[in-house]
């Protein structure tokens, strides 16, 4: 410090200046100066206090539970719930895997699944066996009407036999032939002791020819032997007799006799 400013510095002290204002009013100055300092900090505490509580609000989840609001984004919470599996019972105390299968909609279901093989074809061609050729054999059936003495005899022939041979060595025309001219010949018993037949005529059962399959019915001859309108037989009396009838067909093994019988009563 320099002599000249020491020097006003003591003068000052020394010798104070005189007060401008009354003492009492200085000192109510000063306190009103205090008060209104104390009023302005108090002012300024109050404001702080207020935005602290503001920001302590902020930080804290509101009533319905929703986070605090920030200024910096925050990134998206996801929140999985696994799906509820519920397990159909069944009778065996299992669950059936399959049904509780989850598939996205692009994808089909396994048992609608297609692949790229396709599905065997089902058209597979079954050998055809040929047709069975019916037992050789023939079945006689026989039917009688009685007229007082009389008595008619229908026959009925059906069933296959081999075709004869000729003279000639060769099977005999089955075209618009009679069943029974395809036959060995036929013999047959009234019962009384008369008898009559047909003869089969020159002809050969050979193993091996061709078969025919036919059924044919006819009336009797009468006990002469010669065709008769009628086709009757007149028994001399009366009583029960026993008709028989033989017929021969062409077999594997040679000619086969088939016999029927029936028995008629007359008056």
């Amino acid at each position: 410090m320099t002599d000249d400013l020491k020097q006003k510095f003591e003068q000052l002290v020394a010798d104070p200046p005189p007060p401008s204002t009354l003492p009492s009013q200085a000192v109510f100055a000063r306190v009103r100066t205090v008060r209104r300092r104390r009023t302005a900090g108090a002012v300024i505490l109050a404001a702080a206090a207020v935005v602290a509580v503001a920001l302590a609000i902020t930080n804290v989840t509101d009533v319905n539970g929703r986070p605090p609001v920030s200024n910096s984004p925050s990134a998206p919470t996801t929140i999985v719930t696994p799906a509820p599996t519920s397990a159909v019972p069944t009778t065996s105390g299992t669950t059936n895997s399959a049904s509780n299968a989850i598939h996205t909609p692009n994808t089909p279901p396994p048992s609608t699944r297609t692949t790229g093989n396709p599905p065997p074809s089902s058209t597979s061609s079954t050998p055809v066996a040929p047709p069975v050729a019916p037992p050789l054999g023939v079945h006689v059936s026989l039917k009688s009407t009685v007229q007082g003495r009389s008595v008619t005899f229908k026959v009925t022939l059906s069933g296959s036999t081999l075709v004869p041979t000729g003279e000639n060595g060769r099977p005999l025309s089955t075209s618009g032939i009679d069943f029974v001219d395809l036959l060995g010949g036929t013999q047959y018993f009234f019962g009384d002791g008369q008898q009559s037949g047909s003869d089969a005529g020159a002809v050969n059962c050979v193993s091996g020819t061709q078969r025919i399959s036919k059924k044919q019915t006819y009336t009797l001859m009468n006990d002469s032997g010669l065709p008769n309108a009628s086709g009757t037989h007149t028994y001399a009396k009366a009583g029960t007799y026993t008709f028989k009838y033989t017929v021969n067909y062409c077999s594997a093994s040679g000619w086969k006799p088939v016999t029927k019988t029936t028995r008629v009563t007359v008056r």
